[in-house]
């Protein structure tokens, strides 16, 4: 029997065939000033080690919640995810099933004979969600074809499967961990996901990371792993894990989460030849509940409410991830059998059926403004932390050739920064309808930056970190050297 309280006590034995090394790390706070404004608290990397968490648990003294603060703002999701707990999650996650099983409904009767116009018209927010046909603009179709003829031509999807190089996996110390854990996509992801947010401990750390993969269910891997399944069970079985703060509330959400993953895979499987080209389109209301599932990191969630983090916040960053995500696939949603892609489901396009320029701009800069205080003000909290990493992930996953679309739409993409940087919800920069408002204003001064592509903020804290030369080389590696 495992004694909880026993500090020098090998949590690690729970997973004692993979070395945890790589992962046992000493994190410093950081200076004074190093960033703008004032964070209330910046909460510790292993919240549930040290002595006096072990004298606590020794005298059975309960740990305290921690006062994280609560945020103003946020009154749609503050008002659907409840106190944030697993049943609050698992309501939500019925109602998105409810939903998108609703939207593969009938699907061949709707689409036979319906035309644009008649599609139109059964697809209004109060008729619930449905599916809509899109086509690119005439202007957006004169331009694919011409960079088509060229042979500038938008490469799929990759697998993802691609494994992280030797040296990636010595430095983690993972070179003997489970093959699924050590592929570009979930290392990358997930499992860099865990590093940035930290855990009680290193061991709960590593089962956290198995947990999660239950993310990569819709990527497939449970077919390619035949061992993941039993792994991820292990995982949410581990004892150790389920007496830490917020534990067994995230391996709780995991499963909440898997149950969404696995039923809409099985109704893309069956509709799949009847989705290209269509977009769901939802109201505002059911377009959060859908893509707080679609995070499919329900567990980061649990974990992170559980611990005193402003449920309302928690799930306005989940519903951030997904035009985190999407940004980068609507050309390939467009033609797969992705429905579900925040930048396609606005009520700007799915209201005529055509994807314009000026329409992906406007709401671009509608997700952006909803992102801005989470990367500024509070991208310290668990949640936030994930956000970040979805850009690096592109980058280094292998499935979405972000270079390669990048250097493919640099003709489209705006060459200066946005001035004022601006900030909204979720709630107010789309009406009822999902509808773009153009309501957003400027961020606090304190937190905006000049936008440059080595910002003041960035110079500041780089400044304050002259003994780590490798954050300046990793800013240089990911934001100014691929632009020049």
């Amino acid at each position: 029997m495992e004694l909880p309280w026993w500090p020098f006590w090998p949590h690690q034995s729970y997973w004692s065939e993979y070395s945890l090394k790589g992962i046992q790390i000493n994190v410093s706070s950081p200076k004074k000033d190093a960033f703008p404004g004032s964070p209330v608290r910046i909460p510790p990397y292993f919240w549930d080690s040290g002595l006096r968490n072990w004298f606590g648990k020794l005298i059975g003294r309960k740990p305290a919640q921690s006062p994280f603060p609560i945020h103003p703002g946020y009154a749609e999701v503050r008002d659907l995810i409840g106190n944030g707990t697993v049943a609050d999650l698992e309501r939500l996650s019925l109602q998105a099933r409810g939903f998108v099983a609703e939207l593969f409904r009938d699907i061949e009767d709707v689409f036979k004979t319906a035309s644009i116009d008649e599609v139109r018209s059964l697809s209004s927010p109060e008729s619930g969600p449905t599916l809509v046909q899109l086509r690119l603009s005439s202007d957006l179709e004169r331009w694919k074809e011409a960079q088509h003829a060229v042979g500038n031509i938008l490469p799929p999807k990759g697998s993802g499967l691609g494994q992280a190089s030797d040296e990636v996996l010595r430095v983690f110390g993972a070179a003997g961990w489970p093959e699924a854990l050590k592929t570009n996509g979930a290392l990358f992801g997930c499992g860099i996901i865990c590093l940035l947010v930290g855990a009680a401990d290193a061991s709960t750390m590593f089962s956290s990371y198995v947990t999660d993969m239950a993310f990569y269910w819709e990527h497939g891997y449970n077919h390619i792993f035949p061992s993941l399944e039993s792994l991820l069970q292990r995982g949410l079985a581990d004892p150790h894990a389920l007496r830490t703060p917020g534990g067994r509330e995230r391996r709780n959400a995991v499963g909440v989460g898997k149950q969404y993953i696995q039923a809409k895979i099985a109704l893309e499987k069956q509709h799949k030849t009847q989705l290209t080209n269509r977009s769901a389109r939802l109201s505002r209301r059911t377009a959060q509940i859908i893509f707080l599932s679609e995070s499919s990191l329900l567990g980061l969630a649990a974990e992170a409410t559980a611990r005193g983090f402003d449920p309302g916040v928690v799930m306005s960053d989940l519903v951030f991830s997904s035009p985190g995500t999407d940004v980068v696939d609507v050309g390939s949603d467009l033609v797969n059998s992705e429905a579900v892609n925040s930048f396609l489901n606005v009520a700007d396009i799915t209201d005529t059926g055509i994807v314009r320029e000026y329409v992906l701009r406007r709401v671009y800069d509608a997700y952006a403004a909803t992102g801005a205080r989470m990367l500024t003000q509070r991208w310290h909290e668990p949640v936030a932390r994930m956000c970040a990493v979805l850009y690096t992930w592109h980058i280094q996953n292998d499935r979405h050739v972000f270079f390669r679309r990048a250097i493919l739409g640099w003709p489209k993409a705006r060459k200066t920064p946005a001035r004022p940087q601006y900030e909204a919800d979720f709630d107010e920069v789309f009406d009822k309808q999902y509808r773009t408002t153009n309501v957003r204003r400027p961020l606090d001064p304190e937190y905006a930056c000049n936008g440059e592509e080595l910002c003041d903020h960035v110079r500041h804290f780089l400044g304050h970190s002259e003994n780590e030369p490798l954050l300046r080389e990793l800013w240089s590696v990911l934001v100014m050297a691929p632009l020049e």
